[in-house]
């Protein structure tokens, strides 16, 4: 089977200054961006929290040597100060809301960096916030309810948990790579210069998963991508090795909580 070539982003894009701003009298600043596939913001921080809001597409999001995936109608939340990158393996409509530094912990907002699923209501909001017509009262009244909401939001499983030691971070660039790779432990671990059993250790302590475990999370990530993209589930369960569409569909919804076709 031919590997799989992902999509090569441009990490040229410079970030927005919003996130650096900390003028008084402001503490939730939205935008709204339509980003093309392959876009890629460069690496950076800020000191205002992010919610960045995905739409009719998926994003991805990498901090360290950790990756999330945020698909249509979910969102990520980004601490002050984390250093991160996000990119766009598919053409996405997004919305970002940036939370001054004193509103954070104020609002009971998340303190890592969190996937979550949005509500209608905090969409209805941020639309609202993004048109560009309100006065400052409004969008002072508005933003109070969007922090209210932020922080009533469910969690969402789409994180791949990455590594600090060499071997493993190389281990993992295999399988970020080329998804569909159906090597077991050994041979992976003969690839970069180590023991199956040293590996193996590096994988639990270091991500709190097996190796068996975080492989399957990244092809159900890999494949959640994809299927925002229109690839079927016959498809997708022949190129990542399932033995069958429905031996994936029962994988894909275990891991995620519901079927790909809620996701498509």
């Amino acid at each position: 089977m031919p590997k799989h070539v992902e999509y090569l982003p441009n990490p040229d894009a410079p970030p927005t200054r919003i996130g650096f701003d900390l003028s008084p009298g402001r503490p939730v600043v939205a935008r709204q961006e339509a980003l093309e596939r392959g876009y890629a913001v460069a690496p950076h921080s800020h000191p205002r929290a992010q919610l960045a809001m995905s739409y009719n597409g998926v994003m991805r999001m990498q901090a360290g040597e950790d990756v999330w995936i945020i698909p249509h109608k979910h969102a990520i939340w980004i601490p002050s100060d984390v250093m991160h990158q996000l990119s766009s393996p598919s053409s996405v409509l997004t919305h970002h809301l940036y939370v001054a530094p004193p509103y954070v912990n104020r609002a009971g907002l998340p303190q890592e960096v969190t996937v979550l699923r949005t509500s209608p209501l905090l969409r209805g909001v941020v639309e609202r916030m993004v048109d560009g017509s309100l006065s400052k009262p409004e969008m002072r009244r508005l933003a109070w309810v969007a922090l209210d909401e932020i922080g009533r939001l469910k969690p969402a499983a789409m994180h791949l948990p990455g590594g600090r030691d060499p071997r493993l971070i190389k281990a993992m660039g295999i399988f970020l790579r080329h998804p569909e790779e159906r090597r077991g432990l050994a041979e992976i671990a003969h690839e970069v210069g180590t023991s199956e059993r040293t590996l193996a250790r590096l994988f639990v302590t270091e991500t709190g998963k097996t190796f068996r475990d975080w492989r399957a999370r990244r092809r159900i990530l890999f494949a959640l991508e994809r299927l925002e993209q229109g690839d079927s589930s016959t498809k997708l369960a022949a190129q990542l090795g399932y033995s069958s569409p429905s031996a994936f569909i029962a994988a894909f919804k275990r891991d995620l909580g519901a079927p790909p076709s809620a996701f498509r």
